[in-house]
């Protein structure tokens, strides 16, 4: 196992535990309170910086684990989770619009957040990328199969999270497709945590330099 091994397709979920979001949902409904998003992921972050007792996990990839595995839960909620094995084009539209959403299984409609890395700096093609936050998700297809969902953010000067790329394996043969804004054609992201131009035949190796597992968020809770 290598700390790439996330992206592998596999038939049982990877995820590992997970953050407090249900109980801090249920929580802001019994108080029949209006609530946003924003507020409910702002309640997740809290909780979980507040459990880092030790101060071991870096807190910007804290809070952002706090940000999206509400986000995750809230979309599953409310049929806006994308699901790209069930799309027929490459225009990402939420499971809620599928014609067969009824009869979707809980692990289709949920983006399981599984972790999230930390890269200092790459670059490829002559295009840098630094302060990079890889973020994997897992979600099953039309054959209940868990395969990876990832997205690409990064820290602007306001301190926000700003998203400049996602992809997923959709040929199925290991590899997720990129698309990045800085590129007007695909790159690829290998289960060996390489990203591969397919017009040069370039290649760099992402070096990870901290990682935020979902085993490491459940012993939070112990």
């Amino acid at each position: 196992m290598n700390d790439f091994s996330s992206l592998l397709k596999t038939k049982a979920s990877k995820r590992i535990g997970r953050s407090n979001v249900i109980e801090i949902y249920r929580q802001a409904r019994s108080e029949n309170k209006e609530f946003s998003l924003e507020d409910l992921q702002l309640l997740n972050t809290n909780d979980l910086l507040k459990r880092d007792f030790k101060h071991k996990i870096d807190k910007h990839i804290l809070a952002l684990w706090g940000m999206l595995d509400m986000k995750s839960f809230v979309d599953a909620l409310s049929g806006n989770t994308v699901n790209p094995y069930f799309l027929t084009t490459k225009d990402l539209k939420p499971v809620k619009d599928l014609p067969e959403y009824t009869y979707l299984s809980d692990e289709a409609r949920l983006l399981n957040l599984l972790d999230i890395k930390y890269i200092k700096h790459f670059e490829l093609e002559g295009v840098s990328f630094s302060e990079v936050f890889l973020v994997t998700y897992e979600i099953a297809d039309k054959d209940n199969y868990f395969r990876p969902y990832v997205t690409f953010l990064t820290l602007n000067q306001d301190n926000q999270f700003i998203e400049f790329g996602y992809g997923y394996d959709t040929n199925d043969n290991g590899n997720v497709e990129l698309f990045l804004s800085s590129y007007n054609y695909l790159v690829y992201l290998t289960p060996k945590g390489a990203i591969h131009s397919p017009l040069s035949g370039k290649m760099t190796k992402l070096k990870i330099q901290d990682i935020l597992t979902s085993e490491e968020v459940s012993k939070l809770y112990k």
